[in-house]
């Protein structure tokens, strides 16, 4: 039997403090507050479930939880939490108040506590957060591969510029032989970097934080989140976040327009949050799911025909598991791809750009040693 809906509500009672009246420590605390590892929620979600599947009542096992084997957020959270649980508020409302845990995670939590389900709601969360940490750990591995590789490549290629060619210039300079075109352009970077480097190091470092003050503005985190839905494995991990957050809340009897609210935050990209948003107001007005979700561009559209099919059937629910299968093995089969494909070209752009270094280095050689 579905259970009675839970109401989501946005806290609003924070003030929002100008960062310039802030001290140091409350910059800090409230930077800290709002970095909740996925892989802790998952490690606490879990042992939650087994101490209240042992027969503890929260009230005994938040204490068991405390420490710093949950991180340090965590472990700085939880006494608190088990304050205001021992003063009677409820397990969601106290979470609710530290703000440090996901607006999904204090919602299906409510659930939990008004069926009298909690432990089964905090296994299914464990298998939530330890897939979705599962599923960022794959994309940050196939991308750190080819970042650090093109960092090292491009440190050498500056640290040669800068140690050995101005030797080779030095060479150069006091014979007759003629300069191929390509020698020279390197010859002269390597000249203009080697006395502008200080000005240059400040340049790059002033841009870094230009571009971080940028992407921490409300233009840029609007441009950052267009962008980032342009590129096809984020976009496939904003739809696997999406149907697998609603399966699951749907599977739990909650109503269709709130599990959309509380699937707002889940990827952290403004426009996807803006877009649920305007959907769960779709869906209050009686408009069609299926319908609404073709309405957004980066939506997958089996994801749409599926939630059709659902729709029509009643079984909405089962249809986002259907999907969330695929997702899965598809995004795991673009990983792969993504991997095997990103190697070979690595090394192709590693092996030209030495190559013509080296050539612009070692063909003036040989002809000054034909010459000598």
């Amino acid at each position: 039997m579905p259970i009675k809906p839970v109401q989501v509500v946005r806290n609003q009672s924070r003030t929002k403090v100008p960062i310039w009246q802030m001290n140091v420590s409350d910059v800090i605390f409230r930077h800290r507050k709002r970095k909740v590892p996925i892989k802790d929620l998952a490690l606490f979600c879990r042992k939650l479930t087994y101490l209240l599947a042992a027969g503890l009542p929260i009230k005994a096992a938040l204490p068991i939880l405390q420490g710093k084997s949950l991180g340090p957020v965590l472990g700085a959270v939880l006494p608190q939490v088990h304050k205001r649980v021992m003063k009677g508020d409820s397990f969601s409302d106290a979470l609710k108040m530290e703000d440090v845990f996901p607006e999904f995670m204090v919602g299906y939590i409510a659930i939990g506590e008004k069926t009298a389900q909690l432990a089964k709601v905090c296994a299914k969360l464990a298998d939530y957060y330890e897939q979705q940490a599962k599923t960022r750990s794959e994309l940050f591995a196939a991308l750190m591969y080819p970042t650090a590789v093109l960092i090292m490549m491009f440190g050498v290629i500056i640290l040669a510029m800068v140690t050995v060619l101005p030797g080779y210039a030095r060479i150069f300079e006091t014979s007759n032989v003629a300069l191929p075109v390509m020698t020279t352009m390197l010859l002269d970077a390597s000249a203009f970097l080697t006395e502008n480097i200080v000005w240059l190091l400040g340049g790059f470092f002033a841009a870094i934080i230009a571009v971080a003050v940028f992407v921490g503005s409300r233009t840029g985190k609007n441009m950052l989140a267009g962008a980032a839905l342009k590129i096809s494995i984020l976009r496939q991990a904003v739809n696997l976040h999406l149907t697998q957050a609603l399966s699951l809340l749907l599977a739990s009897g909650i109503r269709l327009s709130e599990a959309v609210l509380l699937c707002m935050d889940l990827t952290g990209n403004v426009r996807v949050k803006k877009d649920l948003q305007e959907l769960s107001k779709n869906l209050s007005k009686g408009l069609g799911f299926s319908d609404s979700l073709e309405t957004i561009s980066y939506i997958d559209p089996l994801l749409c025909d599926l939630a059709r099919v659902g729709e029509k059937t009643g079984t909405l629910d089962q249809s986002m598991e259907r999907c969330l299968d695929y997702f899965i093995a598809d995004y795991k089969h673009s990983i792969t791809r993504m991997n095997k494909l990103i190697e070979p070209v690595i090394t192709l752009v590693i092996g030209v750009l030495i190559a013509l270094v080296m050539l612009a280095v070692v063909l003036p050689t040989f002809e000054l040693a034909t010459v000598m």
